[in-house]
């Protein structure tokens, strides 16, 4: 469904017309209506991220790759970090965690074993120089049998209590009305948002929106995000912004429809069997309808798969 060389999530079209007048015209993308200055290229979706995952602040850059780079720059450069061994993930591209953390100037601490950490073994690893405790979630990939792992919500305690901050890369995560069939130990933002110091995820996997990384968190650290020089280089444009910002709407307003990646995860069986015989139909070659089994893609839940024909 999220296939990333085909480009992820798909944009509903009357998203997309929603947006035209913005992307062929001048805008308002840096000017306060208000007061005739400069303003802030966030102000059109702040308000919406802040209400939707009720967070203190928020903040969005080109990818989630991006969203890791500045949050480590911002809040841990010269200092430690602590990660599981078991979450230093390989995503697309042979982009790796580890490399990312070395390259924002952070030094990585890694926990525990490729299929075990436990809490003890974070703690165990604090020192002074540590910063702070990063959970990554496994969303490409998935560890069976003989596993365990702390959970962000101990992993911030254990953080308050040492004075360190905890942040939780999620890379995908969903928001709303998912297919009950695929939540089953899935993050959702808005419960886990609670639950850290920040956090960030990929606007174009299940959120359903375009590539954009969105970080969540408190407002003390989010202001700290905003003066790194490296947001200059990592900020979106106005296509994204004007996308992202009707999809926000559509979320608030639960109108799930508009949401395609949402609509084609939650198609039941029988209306995907009617999509097939149409498409048969149109097929001048005769052709046998078989039920197969189909996966959610793009770094998501790879231990689940659809029916589908």
């Amino acid at each position: 469904v999220i296939h990333t060389n085909l480009g992820r999530s798909v944009i509903h079209e009357e998203l997309y017309e929603a947006c035209k007048d913005i992307i062929c015209n001048y805008s308002n993308v840096e000017f306060d209506l208000e007061n005739g200055k400069r303003g802030s290229r966030y102000a059109l979706i702040l308000e919406k991220l802040k209400m939707l995952f009720e967070c203190e602040d928020a903040l969005v850059v080109n990818n989630n790759a991006a969203a890791v780079f500045l949050v480590l720059n911002s809040l841990c450069y010269n200092k430690e970090v602590i990660s599981s061994r078991g979450e230093l993930v390989e995503i697309g591209g042979s982009f790796r965690v580890p490399e990312v953390i070395k390259a924002a100037g952070v030094k990585l601490c890694e926990v525990g074993t490729s299929n075990k950490t436990h809490l003890k073994d974070y703690e165990q690893a604090i020192s002074e120089n540590t910063a702070l405790i990063l959970k990554t979630h496994k969303s490409n990939f998935a560890l069976m049998g003989f596993h365990s792992e702390a959970n962000i919500k101990d992993l911030h305690e254990l953080a308050k209590e040492k004075g360190l901050l905890s942040y939780y890369d999620l890379g995908s995560g969903w928001c709303e009305n998912l297919n009950e069939k695929l939540i089953k130990n899935e993050p959702k933002i808005k419960k886990l948002v609670q639950e850290c110091d920040i956090l960030s995820f990929s606007g174009d996997k299940l959120f359903g929106s375009v590539q954009a990384g969105i970080i969540l968190g408190k407002k003390e650290l989010i202001e700290k995000l905003k003066q790194n020089q490296l947001l200059r280089m990592l900020r979106v444009d106005k296509l994204t912004l004007s996308f992202l910002n009707e999809s926000l709407k559509a979320y608030l307003q639960k109108d799930y429809e508009k949401i395609i990646t949402l609509k084609l995860l939650n198609d039941d069986l029988s209306f995907i069997e009617k999509k097939a015989l149409r498409v048969q139909k149109e097929l001048n070659f005769q052709t046998q309808l078989k039920k197969s089994k189909s996966l959610v893609g793009g770094g998501s839940m790879p231990d689940k798969s659809l029916d589908t024909y």
